[in-house]
């Protein structure tokens, strides 16, 4: 039996009063908040990428599963800090095309 998934990708926005994140610390961030609510299966199920993040600007993509998009609103919801900084993680935009996202993106850093 062939399982199609579909994927959302959810456009964020890092607001901080210092300097921004890099992308490995936000990626490491989510995944262990990820890991610590729902656990290694989750983890593994809810197909992560991280895509097309702007250092400057704060902004970037997230792609995830359609069944995992409300878990991964939760955990960005949840993270307030990345390396003793204080942040807030955004999702601006959530869409089922990678094209729209992006563009999404395009307008956002005008």
């Amino acid at each position: 039996m062939v399982v199609i998934t579909r994927d959302r990708y959810v456009v964020f926005q890092v607001i901080s009063n210092e300097d921004l994140p890099a992308l490995s610390s936000i990626k490491s961030k989510i995944w262990d908040e990820y890991q610590t609510i729902f656990g290694v299966n989750g983890t593994t199920g809810a197909g992560l990428f991280f895509d097309n993040y702007n250092e400057v600007e704060g902004t970037g993509i997230i792609r995830c599963e359609h069944k995992a998009l409300s878990k991964l609103m939760v955990i960005l919801s949840r993270i307030t800090d990345i390396n003793s900084t204080d942040i807030i993680l955004i999702p601006l935009y959530t869409t089922g095309l990678v094209n729209k996202a992006k563009s999404y993106l395009k307008i956002l850093e005008k």
